[in-house]
Formats: structure tokens, sequence, C-alpha cells
């Protein structure tokens, strides 16, 4: 059987391979973890390092920020983007009375770990340019 890469992919993101799991609800288990984030804020030359920890509570993602000594908590979800051509990781989060989102793609480092890389701009609002996270997998909290 000579497959090509977009069709075997299609193939391992359906439902049965994973046992009646979803894409989306494996793309939330493989993202969770602890995670040391490296970031440039929106509309801002700024830039910051911190940790960034994504778990589930109830059945929903939720995520962790400590970034410079301060401690934000909010939400993640898989969703939809472009139309439904694209899954993305959001993660939503107030920070000084202004909501921030971000937009992930994720994808697998060298050791099978998630990688995700992120736009951050203001929710509702956008940003002239947006803030960019990349996070990679804290391995001391393995």
């Amino acid at each position: 059987m000579n497959l090509k890469p977009a069709a075997l992919l299609c193939c391992l993101l359906s439902p049965s391979a994973f046992g009646g799991e979803t894409a989306k609800d494996f793309l939330g288990d493989f993202v969770i973890g602890a995670y040391q984030l490296i970031g440039k804020s929106p509309d801002s030359g700024s830039t910051y390092q911190g940790a960034l920890q994504i778990y589930s509570e109830n059945h929903q993602l939720k995520i962790k920020r400590e970034i410079g000594g301060s401690v934000i908590f909010g939400e993640a979800a898989i969703e939809d983007a472009v139309h439904g051509e694209a899954t993305v990781l959001r993660m939503r989060f107030q920070e000084n009375s202004i909501a921030y989102e971000s937009t992930c793609l994720v994808q697998s480092d060298l050791d099978n770990y998630a990688r995700i890389s992120c736009h951050l701009y203001q929710a509702n609002k956008g940003s002239k340019t947006p803030g960019l996270e990349a996070l990679f997998i804290d391995h001391s909290k393995i």
C-alpha cells in the first residue's frame, strides 16, 4: 500500500485511530504539561520569559501563567480556525484588566512532547503587531 503523507495523516487523525477519541481530544491531552515560555508583548518590542502550565480541570483545559513574579490563570481550548481548515490551541486570560487571547500551533518536538508557537493579541480588539510566544516542555517537571 502506497499512501501519500496527507492520506496517512487523515487516517491517523480519524476517531477510530484513537479508539473513539477525536483528534481534538487527542490534541487536548497532548498539550497538557508544564512549559518554559519565551515571549514578546503585543504592540511592543519588550520580551519576557516565564512558565506556563496547561492542565485539565472538570474536562476543561486551564492555564497558569507565571511571568515576572505574577501568576495569572486562564482557559484554553482546542478549536477550529480558518473556516475549519486548521485546528489550533486558543488560550484566553486577563492581565491588568485587559483581555488577551492567543492562537497557537501545536507541533511535536523530537522527544514527542508538544512544542507550541503562538500569536498573542488583545481579545476582541486585535493588535497592530501581535505578540509572540514559544512554549517548550519543561523537562525538569516531567
